[in-house]
């Protein structure tokens, strides 16, 4: 590995197709050539990225993965990693954290533990409200946009907290279960702890209800398929665990803020 380069405040691999700076908070637009490869670089700032449509394979010290169009990705700061064979037609979206940020609103840079790219987290629902405030820019996006960040970051934030560890394994199971029907009673036997248990404190340390939790992995793995083009949206309903594509329509504007059918014409 060569001596990797510093990418500093709004810098990418891509060339910057749209670009919005304001209160510490940069968002991009970048596109990339096919079959590009990139120098070996780390990123001053902590930044998200979803992958809109192409991908490359990403590597750092210890590990490789190929990256594709729906997925979400997060970058801590001072990480080397190289990207290499670029898709033809590779857009990615960026949110991207100066320091002040965090000093300004009392939040913490989230660890490089938060392992968001092999999707034992989700953020995506969270990602996808600021690209689409990025990309509608009237007079109230700004606002919004912070708004959203601060949730965003928030949210991680107590996640890093005191957690027991049945809320880490929690994660695998509903991610190996995401269209399982799952008795109550099987999953807590099945993470060794009381019923009772795990219905006190799941809200607690979700955020969220259990079913709440599960159709966000629906989602989740419905945004790689939307970005592929090869599927009407019924089609995506179905192979996604909805009954039909209203409640598919329903379910994911209620967790991005915009229709699939939107989300895809972006």
């Amino acid at each position: 590995m060569s001596i990797p380069i510093k990418f500093s405040s709004g810098r990418y691999v891509g060339s910057k197709v749209s670009e919005s700076s304001f209160r510490h908070i940069i968002t991009t637009e970048t596109v990339f050539p096919q079959g590009h490869t990139s120098d070996w670089h780390f990123h001053e700032n902590p930044h998200f990225s979803h992958i809109l449509s192409g991908g490359s394979k990403e590597i750092r010290t210890n590990l490789m993965e190929i990256q594709t169009e729906g997925s979400s990705l997060y970058y801590y700061p001072g990480i080397p990693h190289q990207n290499t064979s670029y898709l033809a037609g590779t857009r990615i979206f960026n949110v991207e954290f100066e320091k002040e940020f965090f000093n300004l609103n009392g939040l913490t840079i989230p660890e490089d533990s938060k392992v968001i790219w092999n999707k034992k987290s989700i953020a995506s629902d969270g990602l996808i409200k600021i690209l689409k405030e990025h990309y509608y820019n009237d007079m109230h996006s700004q606002a919004s946009t912070e708004l959203l960040c601060i949730n965003l970051l928030a949210e991680d934030h107590q996640k890093l907290k005191h957690y027991p560890e049945w809320t880490k394994q929690i994660i695998e199971v509903l991610n190996d279960h995401w269209n399982t029907p799952l008795l109550l009673s099987r999953f807590a036997e099945h993470l060794n702890i009381h019923p009772v248990t795990l219905s006190k404190y799941f809200s607690r340390y979700f955020s969220c209800t259990l079913g709440e939790y599960f159709r966000k992995l629906k989602i989740d793995r419905s945004l790689s398929i939307i970005r592929q083009n090869k599927y009407s949206l019924t089609d995506i309903a179905y192979q996604c665990g909805f009954t039909d594509q209203a409640h598919f329509t329903k379910t994911f504007r209620q967790f991005t803020g915009m229709t699939p059918f939107q989300y895809k014409k972006i």
